[in-house]
């Protein structure tokens, strides 16, 4: 194996295990809010993009549960109508440097329980980087919705 093959083969384990023992998921509200235009988060201990897995999730299921359990395909095609690309951004921001990075890009998920909005972290943004404050902004009304971040595999 040359050189260059082993660093990358250390690297990645070192990614695994900064994944494997680091992952969270952070509540950021205590219960269901709403949000009517925008709603700034200000954190007491800040969150970090371990890796790009790193997301804002927004739980909708209380706007939509009325579509629960008419399947995977009708249920993502509600939540592209209901909210679609670009009505909703969110802003991760690192107050004392000044650093802010934008999430605009939506996907979708559904489970047997739940229907959710999910802002990934940035394939150009720099990982490692905590942040202290996100703001989310929406021309969609979010009524009852839950909201939390997370790092995972």
């Amino acid at each position: 194996m040359n050189h260059n093959a082993l660093k990358r083969r250390v690297q990645a384990m070192i990614e695994f295990l900064k994944i494997l023992f680091l992952s969270e998921f952070v509540l950021l509200t205590s219960g269901p809010i709403t949000i009517d235009g925008q709603h700034e988060f200000r954190l007491t201990e800040s969150v970090e993009a371990l890796n790009y897995n790193a997301r804002i999730n927004i739980d909708v299921t209380a706007m939509v549960d009325e579509f629960l359990g008419t399947g995977v395909v009708e249920e993502l095609d509600i939540l592209s109508e209901k909210f679609p690309k670009g009505s909703v951004v969110v802003h991760l921001i690192e107050s004392s440097a000044g650093d802010k990075i934008t999430l605009r890009n939506v996907g979708y998920s559904t489970s047997k329980n739940s229907m959710d909005l999910s802002f990934k972290y940035p394939k150009n943004a720099e990982l490692g980087k905590s942040y202290d404050t996100i703001i989310i902004e929406s021309n969609v009304l979010l009524k009852e919705v839950v909201i939390g971040w997370a790092n995972s595999k």
